[in-house]
């Protein structure tokens, strides 16, 4: 039996407990054994959640530990990700029982599939990505490490997205365009010209802008 460590206990985290005692493997391969969070008092106001037992900076790893990362935002999840692999720490991935995942699908470690995602043929999905409720990843499509798909998002077949890119809710990437790396589509937004590396696109057709 594994102790699961969630990193974060913001809303994030309190939202990932819950998808995490939501699956399978709770309990048969694995236990929660509290959060990591340097606002130990965080969770003082919220009832029936496990403790905040010390920062990511503070944890001395144990043997039958195993983390995953909460946090919505793709640098932070990225940097408190590569805090613990450096002491030797083991992600896994969580996968909502509500969530529909082609068997051709593969996806990495560290990554979080939440309730009524879809993710459809032959996907790639890389390691430490975040796909919220709803969305749906096309045929084929390819989504690199830390990328976040919020709610609702629509990612068309043979579709791309570069490491730590962000979609955020309700936005669409057509099918065969590409979102390069560290980059960001705007709410309700509508990609249909790939989107250069560390770009900001909003509106319908997607149009890069300042930030």
């Amino acid at each position: 039996m594994k102790n699961l460590i969630i990193i974060g206990a913001s809303g994030c985290g309190r939202d990932t407990y819950e998808l995490a005692i939501s699956t399978h493997e709770y309990q048969k391969s694995f236990i929660i054994k509290g959060f990591l969070d340097s606002r130990k008092h965080i969770l003082d106001e919220y009832k029936n959640y496990p403790p905040v037992l010390c920062s990511v900076e503070d944890y001395e790893i144990q043997e039958d530990d195993v983390f995953v990362c909460a946090q919505g935002d793709s640098p932070a999840r990225e940097k408190f990700t590569k805090r613990i692999q450096e002491k030797g720490g083991v992600f896994i991935t969580l996968i909502s029982p509500l969530a529909v995942v082609n068997k051709n699908a593969k996806i990495g470690n560290g990554c979080i599939i939440c309730q009524y995602a879809n993710i459809g043929a032959d996907a790639v999905i890389e390691n430490n990505v975040r796909i919220q409720a709803f969305s749906n990843i096309g045929h084929d499509a390819q989504l690199g490490d830390y990328v976040t798909i919020e709610s609702y998002s629509f990612l068309g077949g043979h579709s791309e997205i570069g490491d730590e890119s962000v979609m955020h809710v309700r936005s669409t990437l057509i099918r065969q365009k590409k979102i390069g790396k560290r980059a960001e589509v705007g709410t309700h937004s509508v990609v249909i010209r790939n989107v250069k590396d560390g770009e900001h696109v909003f509106g319908n057709p997607a149009k890069r802008i300042a930030f």
